[in-house]
């Protein structure tokens, strides 16, 4: 197991990177570019890629990261629901090594605050995490074309915070989708 302090986006970004054949993402909150361009490069070369995060506003705005360009290059989506929220960031790359964090993957967690990841290569926690997503994917549905969340359909007062949280997270995108 190696522990990493600083850098946390560029770990995150190698693991991605060296993942020849599946990639599983459990996180909570998913809406960096540079990071979900590579999931999508990755999907377009033929590498399986399964994400498992919150459908909440700051997911799944209007103009979120494209779900439906995800779906449509291979990925397999599911969103979890209120009530079975879940709070995890790992991902397990083509069953050899996995990843956990504290760090959510938006632009703004890298800028504002301390986090740390752990990168692990035994066997026996690569399979703890394999089988917790397992786990996760019998609790949510498949998702097919997700439907974007309005600002007028989440509680009144949570508006000032997304709509805080999503400018500051804008504020620091490196890579567009588009």
């Amino acid at each position: 197991m190696q522990i990493f302090f600083s850098d946390i986006k560029s770990v995150i970004l190698s693991q991605l990177s060296s993942a020849n054949k599946e990639i599983r993402i459990a996180v909570s909150w998913l809406t960096d570019r540079e990071l979900f361009e590579i999931i999508l490069l990755k999907l377009r070369s033929g590498i399986k890629v399964e994400i498992i995060t919150r459908n909440d506003y700051l997911n799944n705005h209007a103009n979120a990261l494209d779900w439906n360009a995800f779906i449509e290059a291979g990925g397999k989506l599911r969103f979890c629901q209120l009530g079975k929220m879940l709070h995890y960031k790992f991902a397990v790359i083509d069953s050899k090594s996995a990843i956990a964090t504290s760090y959510n993957w938006t632009c703004f967690a890298g800028i504002n605050n301390r986090e740390n990841i752990m990168v692990f290569n035994e066997p026996e926690t690569i399979q703890s995490f394999l089988n917790e997503f397992e786990f996760l994917k019998t609790e949510f549905s498949l998702e097919n074309n997700p439907e974007r969340i309005e600002l007028q359909d989440i509680n009144a007062k949570l508006h000032g915070f997304y709509e805080m949280t999503i400018s500051d997270d804008e504020k620091y995108q490196s890579v567009t989708c588009d």
